[in-house]
């Protein structure tokens, strides 16, 4: 069947020199339950426009995983860069191959990725926000190293369907 997960995330406190340079990337990472391999918790990479997403199914082993992004929506203000991205998947019930639990619809963790052009050093740098780290984080700059943001809410992700 298909479902769909809503996923939010925040930068706030932007810098105001690099606060227009700061961007979300349309690269995402996403733990699904996968019915193709039959393997709960699987990263999935997926990218904004790819039909397919990919799953990690094991140490380099990897193969096509029926997800997409289907929304992806910036906002920007003075002080908070927010995202919120709609990613679609196929699920189906199964019990994991390895370890007999079974699949569930939910994901517990999420990897966004940001760019940003540094206008002191005429350069890029990017980084990325999930949700099992601890916060508050700060978001530098990669060429003059100064603070640009603040990573201070864990991203969230709701099953919508």
């Amino acid at each position: 069947m298909l479902r769909s997960l809503e996923i939010t995330a925040v930068l706030s406190g932007l810098e105001k020199v690099h606060r227009d340079r700061l961007f979300w990337k349309p690269t995402i990472q996403l733990n699904l339950d996968c019915f193709v391999c039959e393997r709960v918790g699987r990263t999935n990479a997926l990218e904004r426009g790819a039909e397919r997403a990919i799953c990690w199914s094991g140490r380099n082993e990897q193969h096509f995983a029926a997800a997409r992004i289907a929304a992806f929506d910036v906002t920007s203000q003075d002080d908070r860069l927010a995202l919120r991205t709609v990613v679609d998947f196929w699920w189906a019930p199964f019990k994991d191959a390895k370890r007999g639990v079974d699949a569930t619809p939910l994901s517990n963790w999420v990897r966004l990725h940001y760019g940003n052009y540094c206008p002191h050093q005429e350069t890029s740098s990017e980084g990325s926000v999930q949700t099992n780290v601890r916060r508050p984080t700060s978001v530098y700059c990669g060429g003059c190293k100064t603070e640009i943001a603040v990573d201070a809410e864990v991203p969230s992700i709701r099953l919508l369907v």
